[in-house]
């Protein structure tokens, strides 16, 4: 071989082996179109909520049983691999004692970077609820699931906290686990 063929071969692979790695596997956007997420208080939330006779209802299609909220997701967009992006869920629940009333519905996941924030509309504001630090994400063509332990935000905790008269909860508290699964189109 000649010199020549050599430094022109060595030129188209390293050529080659540039676009392969500039060229990363292009993500996919996908929309949500069903699946569920489920929000299990910690035993001692739902312990405490009772006890001090805080009654909490489902509102629209979500359940609530055993110290768990469920509720159909509906929309929004992921991108596959990732399952970064936004799911909507729709529903939510009703928190009372005595006179004072929290409804919180239209749930809404936002996954970016490794990091996820849960938020919703509270007596009538958006809100955050709680984060998400590295939820584990598993996603296929068509599915996707990902679960995680939630830690309450400081304006969720102050809500908290008013409603059953006493300091029950502080900003970052593990306030329970988030599990959910998304169909996509």
């Amino acid at each position: 071989m000649s010199r020549a063929f050599k430094t022109t071969v060595v030129a188209v692979a390293t050529g080659l082996c540039t676009v392969a790695i500039a060229a990363p596997a292009l993500a996919k956007n996908e929309k949500v179109v069903g699946g569920h997420a489920t929000v299990k208080a910690s035993m001692q939330i739902a312990a405490f909520l009772r006890s001090r006779g805080v009654t909490v209802t489902p509102i629209g299609p979500a359940k609530v049983g055993n110290g768990s909220l469920s509720m159909p997701m509906i929309g929004g967009t992921v991108t596959v691999p990732t399952m970064g992006g936004t799911m909507n869920a729709q529903g939510g629940v009703q928190y009372k004692k005595g006179s004072k009333v929290v409804r919180v519905y239209s749930y809404v996941l936002s996954h970016k970077s490794g990091k996820a924030t849960l938020s919703a509309i509270v007596n009538g504001h958006r809100l955050v609820i709680a984060t998400m630090s590295s939820p584990k994400v598993s996603m296929s063509t068509t599915r996707g699931t990902m679960s995680g332990g939630l830690h309450i935000s400081s304006a969720w905790a102050k809500l908290i906290n008013h409603l059953v008269g006493m300091q029950l909860v502080s900003a970052g508290e593990t306030i329970g686990q988030l599990s959910m699964t998304i169909k996509m189109s």
